[in-house]
């Protein structure tokens, strides 16, 4: 005759050898969305000049020939606060998968205790006495038998969403590269544009000073000295904007590097040349982008992390089985403990079946659903705004060379105008409104030439972050992409703020 234990024991081994499948849906990632086949430049549409079908540059800061940036970048890479938040909740999630697997082990722990207690004298047998005394000490565990998947889909979910966090800090360290390289070149274009304006404005000096001779010659008119004074001054308000535009941009900077801006020391930025010089820039294909987009890569293990979650919940709707086991001493005395007939032991499967909630299950297993449905329209629509972003990237690419050619061409044509018009003057021909007008456009004409070729450097930098570059160069042992190491800073600002 089978034992109580056996005749559960039996069916429990049964249920183990054919509880194999996990409950819920498998996941399968989705399908990407239908793209050309073939090659470069057909596969990404029409191609603005400059543009080929080679991999991408990892360390694509470097085609721009910057060392200054390339340092800049790695300084950013190593303690920008944004990569920092990044990589702690990666560890977070790291740390949570690996609570989730440790479902599969048995738990417990030591457990001691005394009780004094005094009986009823219903509950007390004839001829003891009503006051007892225990005393335990004992080894208990717990092993949940994952018959329907519980814990498998559970690690999948802390699995998948340590594969989303991953692939969000790559992406913050591709985006905080970009976001150096843009504000450094921004950077570089207004001390273009401080240099046209201190230029012009020593140009319009010395106008000033012509007029002002004229004037006292004779040869002139009060009216020519006060356009040329008015045109000096339109000039020199140039200056504070800049200025205040290159002070944003500093701070920015030092905002990326982590650093104080009140403390923070841009390195210098010299005025880049006024030629034009387009190299190949290389985009790949779109499959190869949409494998290497951070975001796509976020947003598919965030949908396999809800998929997942759906057999978690699905799960409640099935028994839950676990083997307990103690084993121990048990004394009316300390000094009985080490007896051997206090020695006590168990072990024994435990069910349960919250049968009563199924209502509260399948709402959960509904929401669960929900949620799934909710990713993967997110993720469709994060393939499809890295496309667009990156179509945008390439036809402002296209339009800002266009751009930058016709600057060099408007001041370049203007620069003559002016010098001739100087030239006509102080040979006695003309009139000085000649002279103004085409200095005035000069000035127009060049700094414009200065905005011109930070747009086209940005729109570079548009290019590679829309291509997800840049995150790749981390892998390198010899690059630190830690980001700040949460190390406080605020003594350092306070002392920068209230200095004696």
């Amino acid at each position: 005759m089978r034992s109580p234990y056996q005749a559960v024991l039996f069916p429990l081994s049964a249920l183990m050898l054919a509880g194999c499948a996990a409950v819920g849906p498998d996941y399968t990632p989705p399908p990407l969305p239908s793209l050309p086949s073939s090659q470069f430049p057909i596969s990404f549409g029409e191609s603005p000049a400059g543009l080929g079908s080679g991999a991408v540059e990892v360390a694509w800061w470097r085609a721009f020939d910057d060392p200054v940036l390339s340092t800049l970048i790695e300084r950013a890479l190593a303690a920008n606060h944004d990569i920092g938040i990044a990589a702690v909740r990666l560890e977070e999630a790291k740390a949570m998968l690996g609570e989730s697997r440790q479902g599969f082990v048995p738990r417990g722990g030591a457990a001691l205790g005394r009780e004094n207690r005094r009986r009823s004298e219903v509950e007390t047998p004839p001829g003891q006495p009503r006051q007892i005394e225990t005393h335990r000490g004992a080894v208990d565990a717990g092993w949940e038998i994952d018959l329907f998947g519980r814990v498998r889909r559970s690690v999948e979910a802390a699995q998948a969403q340590a594969g989303s966090r991953e692939a969000l800090l790559r992406g913050v360290q591709a985006g905080v590269a970009a976001a150096v390289a843009a504000t450094w070149f921004e950077l570089r274009g207004i001390e273009a544009e401080l240099a046209v304006a201190a230029d012009i404005s020593q140009s319009q000096r010395k106008s000033l000073g012509l007029v002002e001779r004229l004037v006292r010659a004779g040869s002139a008119s009060e009216f020519d000295r006060l356009r040329a004074e008015a045109l000096l001054h339109h000039v020199e308000m140039a200056a504070p904007e800049l200025e205040r535009r290159r002070a944003a941009s500093t701070s920015a900077l030092a905002t990326l590097l982590g650093e104080t801006p009140q403390t923070f020391k841009p390195p210098a930025a010299t005025p880049g040349p006024e030629s034009l010089a387009v190299q190949t820039i290389a985009v790949g294909n779109p499959a190869a982008l949409l494998s290497r987009r951070a975001d796509i890569a976020a947003a598919e293990r965030t949908l396999a992390a809800a998929t997942a979650r759906i057999g978690v919940e699905t799960a409640g709707l099935y028994p839950e089985v676990q083997v307990q086991g103690s084993i121990g001493f048990v004394a009316g005395s300390l000094d009985a403990m080490s007896g051997a007939g206090a020695l006590s032991s168990f072990l024994g499967p435990v069910i349960r079946w919250s049968f009563l909630d199924t209502g509260r299950v399948r709402a959960r297993i509904a929401a669960s659903e929900a949620r799934t449905k909710e990713a993967l329209i997110v993720y469709d629509q994060t393939v499809l705004r890295a496309l667009q972003e990156t179509d945008d990237a390439f036809k402002a690419y296209g339009a800002a060379g266009s751009t930058l050619r016709l600057r060099l061409l408007e001041s370049a044509a203007h620069r003559e105008a002016a010098r001739l018009a100087r030239v006509r003057f102080s040979a006695g021909e003309g009139i000085y409104l000649d002279v103004l007008e085409a200095e005035r456009s000069d000035f127009a004409s060049r700094r414009a030439l200065a905005g011109a070729r930070t747009d086209q450097r940005l729109a570079v930098v548009s290019i590679y972050k829309a291509l997800g570059g840049g995150w790749q160069i981390c892998a390198q042992p010899d690059q630190d992409c830690s980001g700040a190491d949460g190390t406080s800073k605020l003594l350092a600002a306070k002392q920068t703020f209230h200095k004696p």
